[in-house]
């Protein structure tokens, strides 16, 4: 009888206590997060944008798993029924593999992608400021912009768990690699988004934000384990040990985990993941702190009528002499800039040079000069000009960064001007959507003149050097001008389709790396990168050693010179007239696109 009481008394206050702990929890997140995070995640369930990013982000996941597949487990060989079985094992193994870098690599990259526009829309529309009229706190506003945005990636986690636990019966594979290398690539994520809102506080335009933060992320991950190897080739000795990197940097934590679980005699160090989830979870925190404190200020200078954050040093010199902004501020002596030559081309030119102060252009230009002087010098100084690994390095990298910078500009072209609400102006021009389209197009090209002047002048000396082989040149630069215009067009065709700068990019971004980097693509399309196709151009001409190419003539002859050029120009035709063909399907496409939706929602 007593146990049957104490039965019925533990089932009434189970309820009771499990409705308490709900309501204590859910207090205290709705005084942490406030109503910000209700807010955004009412308006995201809502965003079709959303719904597209997971079938997106589902697809490219089976492609990559399908590819992984038919790879390891040599499905439609001729191999035996009992090797492929035993095979399955492997074949789980770098599926495995494969789920877990895909969405450690997509969900940093969706993490700065996402919270791009975190603070900067609510400064430019000019809400910042009544936030701070509220009993809202800027704690409320950070914390729950940053959980409303990361609940997205969250769910895209969820997707891939239940493939996991299904691949996972093959065996091979611990529960404690899956359960690490999900902790690591949340953790990741944060600081990712961290880095991401804090310079979306100070800048303006999203791609600058997801550049930068990339940027940031990529000099955090990348170079220091670069320089520790430098270290002990010079010194030949361990000067930084590696359970550093491991602790701050996801990148050697997952490589260190993948390779234990590949080889569970792996020798080298691996530390406690658990640790380094904790360490980068604290310096995600740090970021937050800062810009709690920086949306404080801007909301602050907002409400009270100051100059914006995004305000030049001048604008708010005189703002806060005079309390506004207005016409009267501005001297009397100032000109008006004439327009010179096609007015879209002009003004696309003019507007990438304001948007970068004078005492920042100055110092980038300074960095850069800097860093061409010691690399130059040092290559100099070795005498490795002559090797073909070098120039094909500076080839790459001026390239790759040209196309990277007029893919980051063209995606914004049109959204920008949507955004700022300019756009209905200029369809009120007598100006043809061809021409408004063209000048797009071609602005954005220019807008990469720095790396295209320092391609050309690298390719010009080194070719007349005797470094980079003459029937290279002609090639190569025909490439180099039908790429640029493909990735130009693209990225305005998809500028013209969205209202959002931070949809345009994103998605830009993803077929820009998918069409540029080969190890971004499981499938063959590869071979149409423009990256790889100046391998093969330099690999036919030159006769590099130990590069095989389709295209390889090998002769000592007089007129082998003018058979390298022609097959080289062969070869080159092909790829050229493709990318030119679709750069003029985007600019048809974008033309007609031109005057639809003029008045963004």
């Amino acid at each position: 009888m007593n146990v049957t009481t104490g039965a019925n008394k533990l089932r009434l206050i189970l309820p009771a206590f499990s409705c308490f702990l709900g309501g204590y929890v859910h207090a205290a997140m709705s005084r942490l997060t406030g109503p910000i995070f209700e807010k955004e995640l009412r308006v995201s369930s809502r965003r079709k944008r959303n719904y597209f990013l997971r079938f997106a982000y589902l697809v490219l996941l089976t492609i990559f798993v399908a590819f992984t597949w038919f790879v390891t487990a040599k499905i439609g060989t001729s191999s035996s029924r009992v090797y492929q079985i035993a095979r399955m094992s492997e074949a789980g193994k770098y599926m495995i593999i494969t789920i877990v870098w895909f969405q450690f690599i997509s969900i940093q990259f969706l993490a700065a992608v996402m919270l791009s526009t975190a603070i900067n829309d609510e400064i430019y529309h000019r809400t910042l400021g009544l936030l701070m009229t509220t009993p809202i706190s800027s704690v409320q506003i950070v914390i729950g912009k940053l959980l409303s945005r990361l609940l997205q990636l969250v769910l895209l986690l969820a997707i891939s768990l239940p493939l996991l636990a299904v691949i996972r019966v093959f065996g091979g594979v611990p529960w404690n690699y899956v359960l690490s290398s999900l902790c690591i690539t949340l953790t990741a994520a944060i600081f990712t988004g961290a880095t991401s809102f804090l310079f979306s506080i100070y800048v303006r335009q999203a791609y600058v934000v997801i550049v930068q933060t990339l940027l940031v992320c990529f000099l955090f991950y990348i170079i220091p384990p670069l320089i520790l190897q430098l270290l002990r080739y010079v010194y030949i000795a361990v000067i930084i040990p590696d359970s550093v990197f491991y602790y701050i940097n996801p990148f050697t934590a997952m490589i260190s985990g993948t390779a234990l679980m590949l080889r569970p005699s792996f020798a080298a160090f691996t530390g406690s993941w658990q640790l380094h989830c904790a360490i980068m979870l604290a310096l995600a925190g740090f970021l937050l702190a800062i810009s709690i404190l920086c949306v404080r200020k801007a909301a602050r200078r907002q409400a009270t009528g100051q100059a914006g954050i995004f305000a030049t040093r001048k604008e708010r010199r005189l703002a806060d002499r005079k309390g506004k902004i207005n016409v009267d501020s501005i001297p009397a002596t100032a000109k008006i800039r004439p327009v010179k030559g096609p007015p879209i081309i002009w003004r696309e030119m003019i507007s990438s040079f304001h948007k970068t102060g004078r005492i920042m252009a100055v110092l980038k230009a300074i960095i850069l000069a800097l860093v061409l002087i010691f690399v130059y010098g040092y290559c100099t100084y070795t005498g490795s000009w002559s090797h073909n690994e070098v120039q094909l390095a500076f080839i790459l990298t001026y390239f790759g960064m040209a196309l990277l910078r007029t893919a980051t500009s063209a995606a914004t072209c049109i959204t920008s001007e949507k955004e700022a609400r300019t756009w209905p102006i200029l369809m009120t021009t007598p100006l043809a959507g061809k021409y408004i389209a063209f000048g797009k197009i071609i602005g954005s090209c220019l807008q990469a003149w720095l790396f295209w002047l320092l391609l050309a002048a690298h390719m010009i000396i080194f070719t007349v050097a005797g470094c980079i082989p003459l029937a290279a040149f002609l090639p190569l630069t025909s490439l180099f001008i039908s790429s640029e215009l493909l990735v130009s067009a693209v990225g305005v065709f998809f500028s013209s389709c969205f209202n959002r700068s931070s949809a345009s990019a994103a998605i830009n971004m993803i077929l820009f790396f998918c069409f540029t980097v080969p190890i971004c693509c499981p499938l063959p399309v590869f071979i149409a990168s423009p990256l790889f196709i100046v391998i093969m151009v330099l690999g036919n001409t030159g006769g590099w050693e130990g590069l095989v190419t389709p295209f390889r003539i090998a002769g000592t002859s007089s007129s082998s010179w003018l058979w390298k050029f022609a097959l080289s120009q062969l070869a080159i035709l092909v790829p050229v007239v493709i990318y030119l063909s679709l750069a003029f399907a985007a600019f048809a496409i974008t033309t007609g696109n031109i005057r639809r939706r003029i008045f963004p929602p």
